[in-house]
């Protein structure tokens, strides 16, 4: 009879300590709501504005041009974001002078990680590229990736890149005529100022 009037008791104080429906509504999860968005933009150095993209009625690149690239990654969802993992992939006619993580010149990337970002928080990074060779192919596009387990998102920024060419100046042929005017010139104040007495 004692067994019973305990096992009567645990049960009584498990209703108390334990109400029914307590144990599935206190400890199920909201909705999980992960969302990332990332936003890559280009300026050429000399330019104060970033642009989706630049064509080639805006500019073409050549050998030694610089270019700063943006990235925006924002939080858009409704939860905080962990582990986000930033890959910037850049064209092989670049070569990178500033990154905000680690240069992989082999694979021609960039990474680094964002530990959390918060809700409706923005992170900005800046790159600087340099382009250091000529291409066949002139459309150039460089792609941004943000992920984590939950989220992904990617954005690109174009650009278009030309040979650098050097105008024709006769350069020999120059030189002989700037002798020419110069002697002339030189020639012709002597005259001018023995014909003056001075």
């Amino acid at each position: 009879n004692n067994m019973k009037r305990d096992i009567l008791v645990l049960a009584l104080m498990a209703d108390f300590v334990f109400p029914k429906g307590v144990l599935s509504d206190s400890y199920s999860q909201k909705k999980v709501e992960y969302q990332v968005s990332i936003d890559k933009k280009i300026r050429p150095i000399n330019d104060t504005k970033y642009y989706d993209n630049i064509g080639t009625e805006q500019k073409l690149f050549v050998t030694g041009d610089i270019m700063d690239f943006n990235i925006l990654v924002r939080n858009t969802g409704k939860d905080i974001l962990y582990n986000l993992v930033v890959t910037d992939s850049y064209p092989i006619v670049n070569q990178i002078i500033l990154a905000p993580g680690k240069i992989d010149t082999k694979n021609r990337t960039v990474t680094w990680e964002i530990s959390s970002l918060g809700v409706g928080e923005t992170r900005n990074y800046m790159l600087r590229a340099k382009v250091a060779t000529d291409s066949a192919v002139s459309s150039q596009t460089n792609v941004a990736n943000v992920r984590n387990n939950n989220v992904s998102d990617r954005d690109t920024a174009t650009f278009y890149i030309t040979k650098k060419t050097t105008p024709k100046t006769g350069s020999s042929d120059l030189l002989i005529q700037s002798v020419g005017v110069v002697t002339m010139a030189l020639g012709a104040l002597g005259i001018r100022k023995r014909a003056r007495g001075y």
